[in-house]
């Protein structure tokens, strides 16, 4: 008899580059420029201008190296800024139709969406798929709804196979030059009844046993009765690697179309059965999340021929406000949350599972896991790079004694350069928290909550302050990708 040995990973590092005092490049050369110009004011004019110049140079430095909430003090300053900006041009509201602000009285999406377009495309394999458009950004995304396998009685092995294969499916698609994102989205909602409805309804047939009628229903009403459904999907984000494809988006169209079995059969070896999203689908979903009353229509109307004749423009709500601290939007309010700090240590393959799983209390939440996957080229220099940072800090110890943590970075990194040398990819990664709830909710008690799940995830998070309205659109999976579409310097993030 085998004794059971639980499978541990490792959550990565997060590269950077430091200098002397564990201090950033960019702090540290500002705070060797302000040392330089100290010296240089004392020989030519004395002390008194010498203390004034170190008074500033203070004054500019320490928001470099003093840092709240893993955002450096211009970050934060300048994300206020841009805020208030906003809020003085009225661009912190949004309405659509005809009494909108729009020229024309024209229906968009809201925010980072507005300039987006759906488009219908067809796999090699017969599937239609829906693609959006992000013209400014020459990027295509397509959205895959996923069933993905659950880790209840299964055995060890075959989840260490699933997260083998996982990492060689991001890998793969990592290898590729123009996949820019990852995103799966553990979208949860309330059950409403309907779905199980049209199901039990469409399965019955003339001179069905009674007894057996009842108890499709009677079923039907038990599954009901969970009040939350469970919804993954995942979103894969595409640059346009030509002119005539930044230009043409059918060109696009072809290139994912020949890609996409490929995708899913690399999927389905990670434990995930997954097909492509129609336009219908897409628009239904991102209707849903922006106006939730509009639920129980969008599900009724999926056992419609018709559909829901909703187009692209309209999937938005008809009104959005974003304030500081959360997003009010078509009777609701929702707040984004996102990661600071991956776990720290070691994890196992369920550190996630509270806060995926579906919460009673937390009827609309939806979580996204942004990856990012570098090219060969960048990860070759990345994790050399982030060596000689490591090497740097460990030899920098405060005292001359090499402190655990920087032993432990130093062999992280000697790891990963082995990995990449080996053919592995390397992958950047970031979570993305979202609630929504009706307006007039307990906002506190859902803090409260999502801070509880998020600490037995062992994640640190911080709430998106100032740009709600981009993070709840980051977290739909459907092209949005924070880092690559943000307007702060990444040098000024210390």
């Amino acid at each position: 008899m085998s004794e059971y040995v639980e499978r541990t990973y490792s959550a990565g590092t997060r590269p950077r580059a430091e200098g002397l005092f564990g201090l950033s490049a960019v702090a540290m050369l500002t705070a060797g420029v302000v040392i330089v110009v100290v010296i240089l004011g004392q020989a030519m004019f004395g002390f008194k201008v010498a203390g004034i110049l170190a008074g500033v140079g203070v004054t500019v430095t320490a928001p470099l190296v003093v840092q709240i909430g893993g955002r450096t003090g211009y970050v934060r300053a300048l994300l206020l800024w841009q805020w208030w900006g906003g809020v003085r041009r009225k661009e912190h509201s949004y309405r659509s139709g005809s009494f909108s602000a729009i020229p024309g009285g024209a229906t968009v999406l809201p925010g980072l969406l507005a300039p987006s377009r759906l488009y219908r495309g067809q796999a090699v394999d017969g599937h239609n798929f829906g693609m959006i458009h992000l013209p400014k950004f020459g990027e295509y995304t397509i959205v895959l709804r996923a069933w993905p396998q659950g880790g209840e009685a299964v055995d060890q092995d075959l989840v260490d196979q699933w997260v083998a294969a996982w990492g060689a499916f991001l890998a793969s698609l990592g290898s590729a030059p123009d996949v820019k994102a990852i995103v799966p989205v553990i979208d949860t909602v309330p059950e409403t009844g309907n779905r199980l409805t049209a199901e039990v309804a469409a399965m019955m047939r003339p001179g069905v046993p009674e007894v057996a009628e009842r108890v499709m229903w009677e079923l039907a009403d038990q599954l009901a009765s969970q009040r939350v459904q469970l919804e993954p999907r995942l979103a894969i984000t595409f640059e346009a690697t030509t002119p005539e494809r930044r230009k043409i988006p059918a060109e696009q169209a072809l290139e994912i179309g020949r890609r996409l079995p490929g995708i899913l059969a690399a999927l389905a070896e990670a434990g995930v059965r997954a097909e492509p999203m129609t336009p219908e689908q897409i628009i239904a979903f991102v209707r849903r999340s922006y106006d939730p009353a509009s639920q129980a229509d969008l599900e009724a109307a999926a056992t419609d021929p018709d559909g829901h004749r909703l187009t692209w423009a309209m999937a938005g709500p008809a009104d959005e406000q974003q304030r500081y601290d959360r997003l009010l939007h078509a009777g609701a309010v929702s707040i984004t949350w996102e990661m600071t700090a991956a776990p720290p240590g070691v994890v196992t393959d369920r550190v996630l599972q509270r806060l995926l799983e579906p919460n009673p209390e937390l009827p609309r939440k939806r979580i996204a896991l942004v990856y990012r996957p570098h090219s060969a080229a960048e990860a070759t220099g990345i994790v050399d790079d982030d060596w000689r940072n490591a090497r740097v800090a460990q030899q920098n110890t405060k005292g001359g004694l090499v402190s655990a943590s920087a032993s432990i970075r130093v062999a992280n990194a000697e790891q990963a350069r082995q990995e990449q040398a080996r053919g592995h990819g390397l992958t950047r990664y970031g979570i993305l928290i979202t609630l929504t709830a009706p307006r007039g909710a307990d906002i506190p008690r859902i803090e409260a909550l999502v801070r509880d799940l998020s600490t037995q995830a062992r994640l640190t998070i911080r709430r998106c302050n100032t740009y709600h309205s981009a993070a709840f659109a980051a977290s739909l999976g459907v092209g949005v990708i924070l880092p690559e579409h943000a307007t702060i310097p990444e040098a000024l993030e210390g």
